[in-house]
């Protein structure tokens, strides 16, 4: 028996000499209803669903079937056939989330009467094609990422509202998005090894002798000839460039957003850092203070120096926190921790300044010396919690 050759339809045919790629017939635009319209995305869940466990059974399929491909030059029949009925699924769903048809997708994987159908040839496969079909695919899924991030945001959410409010998709936009479906179907079908065919005509088919903007309805049993032709309206091929735009535009704005995200994350981190490794001085001295002031017993004068190397070691590190460039939701976090290491220096500051022992212990009973302490440690635990948003 020859090598195997799923159609559209179902029907079986000689493999291809040249790699055909995977094809895709679209219904012509139609009246849509509004309810559905309206309550799209909803409708569609139970399908997006049964398509995420799809997903994770294609997954473990294509990865069986990869190294089938990679040791017999082609993919298994059972994988074959099995991913070939998930990415009709696939397209299927697709196509009436993007409002391409009003027809609720059937839960089968097999072909069926629909407004979408896909063709697909498995065949032989370039080992070595396999082997890199990673590293093929990149440039594909570049493009296809622009395209749909221009196509499937606010370009879509728009059409969406024509379509509310028409009840009916304009031919153009039908056919850009149909364009933009069948890249994504083929690029796909092309990862799933169903085809060695590259990913192309995104600007549609090129159009014959008296052809005219559309598609046509699959031929009974043939894969590929005018019937399954996409040609794309002048003013469908204007949006497809629009599609591209809007995605580079869109892409690039969302890259200069997450960069500043990702500095802002950044400076934070740093901020954080710098404040954990000047605080360990000052944290290490009043540790030390409650034993150095015992070991000083009754000398005033080694406690006035105790209280002089304290408010040393805070005022330095209230000048360190204000050279600490911070992130703009931890600066009055940061002025509040200065305020209270200042504060908090000063009292110290003041003490070593006493004539006596019975001024001392006047001046520490009033000080609040306590309180200030604690308004350090509660400042800069409000620091920390601003530095981590």
């Amino acid at each position: 028996m020859s090598a195997y050759y799923a159609t559209g339809a179902g029907a079986p045919a000689t493999e291809q000499s040249t790699p055909v790629p995977v094809l895709v017939a679209f219904a012509d635009s139609a009246p849509q209803s509004r309810a559905t319209v309206a309550f799209r995305i909803i409708m569609a869940i139970p399908q997006l669903i049964v398509l995420w466990l799809l997903g994770i059974a294609a997954m473990v399929i294509t990865i069986i079937g990869w190294f089938g491909a990679l040791f017999t030059g082609r993919l298994p029949v059972f994988a074959a056939d099995f991913l070939t009925g998930y990415l009709r699924w696939l397209s299927r769903v697709d196509a009436y989330s993007y409002l391409l048809t009003d027809v609720y997708p059937p839960f089968t994987l097999d072909d069926a009467d629909y407004p979408v159908r896909l063709s697909v040839a498995p065949g032989r496969l370039n080992r070595l094609a396999v082997l890199f079909r990673f590293f093929l695919l990149i440039p594909c899924w570049i493009v296809q990422a622009v395209v749909t991030y221009g196509a499937l945001t606010i370009f879509l959410f728009v059409t969406w509202l024509i379509v509310l409010i028409r009840g009916q998709m304009p031919d153009s936009i039908h056919q850009a998005l149909a364009a933009v479906l069948r890249y994504q179907v083929r690029t796909l079908g092309f990862a799933l090894m169903l085809t060695s065919a590259y990913p192309g005509g995104l600007f549609g088919d090129p159009a014959s002798s008296g052809a005219q903007a559309g598609y046509g309805v699959p031929a009974a049993g043939t894969a590929a000839g005018p019937s399954w032709r996409l040609v794309l309206s002048e003013t469908a091929r204007r949006l497809m460039v629009l599609f591209i735009v809007l995605g580079v535009l869109l892409g690039v704005v969302n890259g200069v957003v997450q960069g500043a995200l990702l500095s802002h994350r950044v400076s934070a981190l740093t901020a954080a850092e710098e404040v954990s490794a000047d605080v360990a001085p000052v944290r290490d001295t009043l540790n030390d203070y409650s034993a150095s002031l015992q070991a000083c017993g009754n000398k005033l004068s080694c406690v006035e120096a105790l209280d002089k190397k304290v408010a040393v070691s805070l005022n330095t590190f209230a000048g360190q926190l204000r050279g600490i460039a911070m992130p703009s939701q931890a600066t009055a976090a940061n002025a509040a921790l200065i305020a209270a290491v200042s504060d908090t220096a000063a009292i110290f500051a003041k003490l070593s300044t006493a004539t006596s022992a019975s001024q001392y212990i006047t001046m520490a009973q009033s000080s609040g010396l306590q309180q200030s302490i604690d308004k350090i440690n509660q400042t800069y635990e409000n620091l920390g919690i601003a530095l981590s948003k």
